[in-house]
Parts: structure tokens; C-alpha cells; sequence
């Protein structure tokens, strides 16, 4: 039989535990993606099977908004799109 009484775990200090917390909530959100990568390869086939046909599902309905678009109007329709990110255009931005 155990002699004396058990040791107490040690505890922090409230003020310690508060101060923990804080910084775990300033850091803000986390990169990535929250998904947990299956390990089964016939479940990630599915997965870039999917992703494949989203985006050709995506990228015509576009094309055809767009080409409706410059039908039903008088002047031609003129498309903004996004720079590409990269060290050349962040350089061109600053000049």
C-alpha cells in the first residue's frame, strides 16, 4: 500500500492560463485547409475527378454569361481580370 498522500498535480496560475489563452486567440486563423487527406487512393481519384469537373462546369458557364453578354450589348464588352501574383507585378506596382 502507498505511503502518504499523492502528489497534487502542478497547476498554473490564472493569470498564466489567461495569458496562454490570449495568445492562442491573437494569433488569428490558421492556412490550409481543414480536410484530412484520405488515405485511400481510389477516394482521392473521386476527389480529383470532382475538382476536375467543377472547374470546366465553372469556366463554361462563364464563357457563356460572357459571350451572352457581348451579344445582347451595342459595344463590346470588355473583361478586367486579376494581375497574376509574383515578384514581377509587385515590382511594376512600386516603379
Amino acid at each position: 500500500m502507498a505511503q502518504g498522500r499523492p502528489k497534487a498535480a502542478a497547476k498554473r496560475p490564472k493569470a498564466a492560463a489567461a495569458a496562454a489563452a490570449a495568445a492562442r486567440s491573437a494569433r488569428g486563423p490558421r492556412k490550409g485547409g481543414r480536410t484530412i487527406a484520405p488515405k485511400k487512393l481510389r477516394v482521392i481519384q473521386q476527389q480529383k475527378l470532382k475538382k476536375r469537373l467543377e472547374v470546366g462546369i465553372r469556366m463554361r458557364i462563364e464563357r457563356e454569361t460572357v459571350q451572352r453578354a457581348q451579344g445582347a450589348l451595342p459595344k463590346k464588352l470588355a473583361l478586367v481580370t486579376a494581375p497574376k501574383a509574383g515578384r514581377d507585378s509587385a515590382k511594376k506596382g512600386r516603379a
